[in-house]
């Protein structure tokens, strides 16, 4: 895209823009399947000296080896037992080994997982809300240095319409990188199920 003379607005845009995809493909990385499960998990609560203590708390959980396997790192062996007690309640699988707790989880429901894609959402839309921001501090300071008379009218026309050209552009790459980690949380039964049932139009 051709930038026009002496405008730097737009291209300060893009390159917060830019930044914005990459912090979003960054943050996105560790969004999986095995995440609905993980929730259930983390909800785990055990009793110490007589108060409560939540997973975090006593323990570090992590993905396994495969999306069905969870591995908890217990921080003191005395509360291994009680652990084991509290994902028994839960109707899942465990061994444990030395401070490891190894969690066999079956696939997560539909609903499970939409719990996931719905975080991942979240995080599409303040991706989205970046680049807006990035394309409106553009624009207004091409705006106040029309006023300055710092620049004409018409730099600042172009600037705008390139700034607009970005965001939809940049909107456009948030939203497919988005759908590709929709569909490799769901699967594809369950993500045409998605567009089926939770999308307006795809």
């Amino acid at each position: 895209m051709v930038v026009a003379k002496n405008e730097q607005y737009s291209v300060q845009a893009e390159t917060l823009m830019k930044a914005a995809i990459e912090d979003y493909v960054e943050l996105i990385k560790d969004i999986q399947a095995s995440n609905a499960n993980m929730k259930l998990i983390k909800g785990i609560k055990i009793t110490v000296n007589g108060k409560p203590r939540r997973l975090v708390d006593v323990g570090d959980l992590k993905t396994g080896e495969s999306e069905n396997e969870l591995i908890l790192l217990v921080f003191n062996t005395d509360h291994i037992d009680l652990l084991l007690d509290q994902i028994a309640e839960l109707q899942f699988e465990s061994t444990h080994d030395g401070q490891f707790i190894k969690i066999i989880v079956p696939n997560p429901s539909y609903k499970q997982l939409m719990e996931v894609v719905d975080d991942l959402n979240r995080k599409k839309n303040s991706t989205i809300a970046r680049l807006t921001k990035a394309k409106s501090e553009a624009t207004t300071r091409a705006r106040t240095a029309v006023e300055n008379e710092f620049i004409e009218q018409a730099v600042a026309s172009r600037a705008t319409k390139v700034c607009d050209e970005f965001l939809s552009q940049y909107s456009d790459k948030v939203n497919g990188i988005t759908m590709d980690k929709i569909l490799e949380i769901l699967g594809e039964d369950y993500f045409n199920k998605y567009k089926t049932e939770e999308l307006d139009e795809f």
